[in-house]
């Protein structure tokens, strides 16, 4: 059924049905417009929404492109930016990388060629300038880039890094191993200059003989819990013991760390100490439940579409700088009594 259709069944023109549709912009009489909606609901018209949102210039679509849903954390952000959106109108199409760079640049180009009116980018997803500067939509980034033009949104990473290390440093513990992603990406990068930074600010071991890279998931978790804490780990080369605590970059990593605690019979946390980051809600589910730096994806996800929202409305706003900490969430694995 087409809007013609419903002017012949209304017996008036294709004008006035628009008109009906979009409450204007000419006033329409009170008898015509109940035939209208009348015929509408008779033939069972849907106006093409596409086609309406492309005559006004906009297709209320919004592109969300991070690394990997099944993340605790990314799968909570993700739904909560596409709640928020929803609120004001617009569809969310989300797009994962994991972690693949060959396919970041493609998933942008299906965006863009879709038409969406903004992009959101999470921390994680590796795109370059060069790669959003062609970009004709507003851009938001979720992650400090300090020579980028676009909107940035971030969390504070190195500085809440910081505080979780000294939050282990007060329960006693000098050597505290380091379990954290590839530096190339730019949270992790900084969660790692946090944790030497606090080390070597009080004196206490910062080398790379206790840094353990892993791969997002809960399987480099446990890899890398592995490699520090058994008899025949890195720090044992080193220093001759294991340490005594962990600072973990995520919770979904520190997950596989507390179950490599267990395979080798090391008791959480009387024998090994553990924060991590994150504060998603999995964390307090853990036995014993996790303390962990939370970074408020609510909080997050609104600070972010707003701006976004407001350079579409506004076309020039100067680009926002936004940094964001966290809170510490103190579980039982740091050493804290229940």
């Amino acid at each position: 059924m087409t809007r013609s259709d419903v002017a012949r069944a209304a017996g008036v023109s294709p004008a006035v049905v628009s008109y009906v549709l979009n409450n204007g912009p000419r006033p329409v009489a009170a008898r015509t417009r109940e035939r209208v909606l009348a015929a509408i609901d008779q033939l069972g018209y849907r106006p093409n929404a596409i086609a309406s949102a492309l005559r006004g210039g906009s297709t209320q679509t919004i592109g969300l492109l991070t690394p990997n849903r099944s993340n605790p954390f990314y799968g909570s952000l993700a739904e909560e930016i596409e709640r928020t959106l929803t609120e004001q109108g617009y569809l969310t199409l989300t797009a994962s990388t994991y972690g693949y760079r060959s396919s970041e640049e493609r998933l942008l180009r299906t965006f863009v060629d879709r038409q969406t009116d903004g992009l959101i980018i999470t921390s994680g997803v590796s795109l370059s300038g060069a790669a959003l500067a062609g970009v004709d939509q507003s851009v938001l980034v979720l992650e400090e880039r300090p020579d980028s033009s676009l909107s940035t949104v971030s969390m504070d990473d190195e500085s809440d890094a910081a505080r979780a290390v000294d939050h282990l440093q007060v329960h006693g513990h000098d050597l505290i191993g380091c379990i954290v992603g590839p530096p190339y990406v730019s949270a992790d990068g900084l969660r790692l200059a946090g944790w030497r930074g606090q080390q070597r600010r009080t004196g206490r071991p910062a080398s790379d003989g206790l840094v353990a890279l892993a791969d997002a998931g809960e399987e480099g978790g446990y890899q890398a819990a592995g490699l520090l804490l058994s008899e025949h780990g890195r720090p044992w080369a080193v220093y001759g013991r294991r340490p005594t605590a962990l600072f973990v970059a995520s919770d979904v990593q520190a997950f596989g760390a507390l179950h490599a605690c267990w395979e080798l019979g090391l008791s959480v946390p009387d024998d090994v100490a553990l924060v991590s980051m994150g504060g998603t809600r999995a964390a307090r589910f853990t036995i014993p439940p996790l303390t962990t730096m939370r970074q408020d994806t609510e909080y997050l996800a609104r600070i972010a579409c707003a701006h976004l929202l407001e350079d579409i409305r506004h076309p020039g706003t100067p680009p926002a700088r936004v940094r964001l900490t966290g809170n510490l969430v103190v579980g039982h694995t740091c050493g804290c009594s229940p």
